[in-house]
């Protein structure tokens, strides 16, 4: 699984493009699943440039990537400790306020969760954005080389986030990375096929492709499933000094199978392994 990660590496450019200051947006188109392009920006990052990272999970699990990470060759759970990996779980914040909140016993200064008298989402923005800050603050300390992963940020709404309150969030996280030129960004979004023009997900996506240097976008087939292929992976470089340097296509698009925890990636048209 490892060989294939590098593989997906090396078909994004990551492998060979200082992506310092970079954003990387993955549009998981429904009827996909594109975890593992996380999965190989994150055993890149962590194997290959010995960065921290600060992984802001609202869709798979802290549990589900170490798992992932042990089949990869490393330890998140370790990695943690050392304080070169560190994690916000929204939904965990919100359960936690929750509980909290029933035995009366809750800070201010910490709830993520808004009271009934607040009728202002941008609460919920700013202690949320408080808490990414902090963590990131502590995998800086690690090293200034730090990757900001986002899972994904369409389940902002679940928090009661609308399109608004997600760009306000993802303004105050860009204006910090800006500050930050070592720090990289990586965000995946889902996003479905159906009713485009009234899809907030949609809505957000469209409005992130505008801001990343890198757009990745798994789609399915629109003749349905296939046995021996999963979807298409396209890889397009939105700025053109980057493609000018690095004589790079603008856009790239090939086959992906996901199988027994491994991706195989296809020329189009064949079924011969590229790597």
């Amino acid at each position: 699984m490892a060989s294939s990660m590098a593989t997906v590496s090396s078909i994004l450019g990551i492998d060979r493009i200082n992506m310092d200051g970079k954003t990387i947006l993955i549009e998981e188109q429904h009827g996909t699943n594109a975890n593992f392009l996380i999965n190989a920006i994150l055993s890149h990052g962590l194997k290959r440039t010995n960065a921290a990272v600060c992984l802001i999970l609202c869709h798979n699990t802290f549990s589900h990537y170490h798992n992932i990470g042990m089949r990869l060759g490393y330890n998140l759970i370790n990695l943690k400790e050392k304080g070169q990996v560190t994690v916000v779980e929204p939904m965990k914040l919100v359960a936690s306020n929750v509980t909290d909140i029933s035995k009366n016993f809750i800070d201010e200064t910490e709830v993520i969760i808004p009271y009934s008298t607040s009728v202002k989402h941008m609460d919920i923005v700013h202690k949320l954005f408080a808490h990414v800050k902090e963590k990131y603050e502590e995998a800086a300390k690690f090293t200034e080389s730090v990757i900001i992963i986002i899972d994904d940020i369409n389940n902002f709404s679940n928090l009661g986030l609308d399109v608004r309150d997600t760009m306000y969030f993802m303004r105050c996280l860009t204006s910090f990375v800006t500050l930050h030129p070592s720090t990289q960004l990586c965000i995946l979004a889902h996003k479905y096929q159906e009713s485009v023009q009234i899809s907030n997900a949609n809505m957000i996506v469209n409005t992130l492709k505008h801001m990343a240097h890198l757009c990745v976008t798994t789609q399915p087939f629109r003749t349905g499933h296939s046995s021996d292929t999963s979807g298409k992976l396209t890889v397009h470089w939105n700025t053109n000094s980057i493609r000018s340097k690095y004589h790079l296509i603008e856009k790239t698009t090939h086959l992906f199978n996901l199988v027994d925890w491994q991706v195989k990636i296809y020329a189009p048209g064949t079924m011969s392994i590229l790597f």
